[in-house]
């Protein structure tokens, strides 16, 4: 059963030119979340193309760079590689491996196209004044190292969100358990087995109240 969110690929979409003799781009994996994630790449089509990294570890808040090599000789439109990720526990000295827990996957989508006129990503400027038109290249646009950057800026601004949520629900559980617990201690024994609950003091549902408002508060103080 996955778990969300996924971290990220980024590009999402690689294209090849068939009339280009570079025929290898470079994608990243990032993950923006506290804890080590394992990632796997399936490659359906290794007689069309090649990935430098299989699989490997990317730790916390860092990225690992792949590049992908396209030796296919005929275009493409339906071709893409698959990414799976895996919640990484690095196993303890003299205990075996325990299995990880899936994360999620990411697809990375392939284009092969016979030269860059066929790409519809290619943007047209106006001609100029002499008549020629210039087509934006490929190097103009945004490289993969710098959407890396933008999804590590957004994947720490989520996570920063993410943590800002978990402290204050459990500031509020502690002042929820506090009050109930103050409520309860100062609540009459015959009123309330008479009108809430029989047999069961009060001030016993109080003491787990306030001990249950400790493990949250612990718990809030070695939060990270």
């Amino acid at each position: 059963m996955p778990i969300s969110p996924t971290p990220y690929v980024i590009p999402s979409t690689l294209s090849f030119y068939l009339s280009e003799e570079v025929r290898t781009v470079e994608f990243c994996v990032y993950n923006p979340f506290p804890h080590d994630i394992l990632f796997k790449v399936d490659n359906a089509y290794p007689e069309k193309y090649g990935v430098s990294l299989k699989q490997g570890v990317v730790s916390t808040r860092q990225k690992i760079s792949l590049q992908l090599t396209c030796t296919s000789g005929e275009p493409s439109l339906e071709d893409g590689v698959q990414v799976r990720f895996f919640k990484w526990a690095r196993p303890r000295h003299g205990h075996k491996p325990r299995a990880q827990q899936y994360v999620g996957f990411r697809t990375v989508k392939i284009f092969v196209y016979n030269d860059r006129s066929e790409d519809p990503t290619e943007r047209e400027d106006t001609p100029s004044d002499s008549g020629s038109v210039s087509v934006l290249s490929g190097s103009a646009r945004g490289s993969a190292g710098g959407q890396c950057v933008d999804a590590s800026r957004d994947g720490d601004e989520a996570c920063g969100s993410s943590k800002r949520i978990q402290v204050l629900t459990n500031l509020f559980t502690v002042v929820s358990l506090l009050a109930c617990g103050f409520v309860l201690n100062k609540t009459s024994e015959d009123w309330f087995s008479n009108n809430i609950l029989e047999g069961i003091r009060p001030q016993t549902l109080a003491i787990v109240s306030y001990t249950l408002a400790f493990v949250v508060l612990i718990k809030l103080l070695t939060f990270r």
